[in-house]
């Protein structure tokens, strides 16, 4: 895998791409020998860590949508020939260990971490201003909690690489246990939130924020089931007055101003400089994709209902979510991808503050309130969720409607132990070995260690 990686890891760090608003260009033109004698050495370094986010198999196409997305019961592959299967056969849950598209997220996620890790490594020997230092281990921090967040929930346990190891010592790795795997990750979510910024000068938005990792380490508090963390990281981030909800939904998807005042962390993309352009999200050329039950639970004075009707752009077949839309050019968008926004912060806070103690019309209620009004809807009181188990089932709901097609629908399936009954309602049967994605094949075979580095049950 090492071989694999580190040849990738070289010709990422030689042609990182730009961005404007990120001034990811190369700030000099250090080559392999030169690495990591300057801070524009790590500033570049940095900046290839952010590009990995940007690639097809992450947050600029398909696949990660295949594994959280289409697997979970807002979307369904309507293509069931395109490719063998590929891709049809992991949203049945009937696509086995060889399945190209396991292996091309897991290997971005580790190459993303291999990024993160040269950082890491290399950050304290060169001579740099200290703020910048923090800033720039912070940011990396954050970005390798946030792949190994996506690597524990789709896989379990697996390899926590904390150092840009040779290949030799990569081969010792072993599948580490889920604990310890979510240790590494507040680990790092704690040093991020304490060495970054709040916010940053206009031509370095989507840089990583103090206020990002805090919401992530909610989220990652969150999924343990470790509420009280979970409602102080939370609550810190909405008394920080540095966010807030847009007046709609749809002010917050608008192609014209991204990265608003609702995103606390969102992939940027622009159609302005080459390579940092992505197809349309979602894009389907032969009919719709959103399971149809799916609609029905909005109500009809739901602002977020149109959301998920589909729109072609102008001289394309391609069908996409209007949440997503923006007309291409040559046939490619700038469309950014919200990884962490002020909504679902809101939500996870009052899922938190229900399992600490139910308190009717309480803060849990305000939460979960402000979310559901601004979408046009009437709050919730106590005579209407008049019970912990009620309001549990309300905010699920709640985050069901709120953020389709982000990547959160799996997860929160997941961890509230509603995954094998939400398929059900759409006519699938899965078992629990399910719940997990098999390790790719090649990966297993790389290792050869059956005690330290087997495949996952089931497969």
């Amino acid at each position: 895998m090492k071989k694999i990686l580190f040849s990738f890891l070289l010709i990422g760090l030689l042609t990182a791409c730009g961005d404007d608003f990120l001034e990811l260009s190369p700030v000099s033109q250090p080559n392999v020998n030169d690495f990591y004698k300057t801070s524009n050495d790590i500033i570049n370094a940095v900046n290839a860590t952010y590009a990995s986010l940007q690639t097809g198999s992450l947050y600029g196409g398909r696949d990660l949508q295949d594994l959280t997305e289409y697997r979970a019961d807002n979307a369904f592959d309507n293509d069931p020939s395109a490719n063998s299967g590929l891709r049809y056969n992991i949203d049945r849950f009937i696509a086995g260990s060889e399945n190209t598209v396991y292996e091309n997220v897991w290997r971005r996620l580790y190459l993303t971490i291999y990024r993160c890790n040269l950082v890491l490594d290399n950050a304290d020997q060169v001579a740099m201003d200290e703020k910048l230092r923090n800033q720039s281990k912070g940011e990396v921090s954050f970005i390798r909690a946030l792949a190994y967040f996506h690597l524990v929930q789709l896989w379990g346990a697996v390899p926590v690489v904390l150092r840009a190891d040779d290949t030799e010592t990569s081969r010792s790795h072993v599948r580490n246990a889920i604990p310890e795997v979510y240790a590494a990750i507040e680990n790092d979510l704690k040093f991020a939130a304490a060495n970054l910024p709040t916010t940053y000068p206009a031509a370095q938005i989507g840089r990583v924020t103090s206020g990002a990792a805090s919401g992530l380490l909610g989220k990652v508090y969150l999924t343990q089931k470790k509420y009280n963390d979970a409602v102080t990281t939370l609550s810190s981030v909405v008394s920080s007055g540095t966010f807030e909800l847009m007046p709609t939904v749809a002010q917050v998807f608008d192609p014209k101003n991204e990265y608003n005042k609702e995103i606390l962390f969102a992939v940027r993309f622009t159609t302005s400089n080459v390579n940092e352009g992505h197809g349309l999200y979602f894009a389907s050329q032969i009919g719709d994709f959103i399971e149809p039950t799916f609609r029905t639970l909005y109500n009809d004075n739901d602002a977020r209902k149109g959301m998920l009707e589909l729109r072609k752009p102008v001289g394309t077949q391609n069908q996409t979510p209007i949440k997503y839309f923006e007309e291409p050019t040559a046939n490619i968008v700038g469309t950014d991808f919200p990884v962490l926004r002020y909504a679902d912060v809101l939500l996870m806070l009052a899922e938190a503050l229900n399992e600490v103690g139910y308190q009717a019309d309480g803060e849990a209620f305000t939460r979960l309130n402000a979310v559901r009004t601004r979408a046009g809807l009437p709050a919730y009181t106590a005579s209407d969720l008049g019970t912990q188990a009620a309001f549990r089932d309300a905010v699920l709901l709640e985050r069901r409607l709120e953020l389709p097609l982000e990547l959160h629908r799996w997860y929160d399936l997941l961890r509230t132990g509603k995954a094998k009954e939400a398929l059900a309602a759409v006519g699938l049967n899965i078992q629990d070995f399910q719940l997990l994605f098999p390790i790719p094949n090649s990966q297993v075979l790389i290792y050869d260690n059956p005690t330290g580095f087997p495949q996952n049950p089931g497969y």
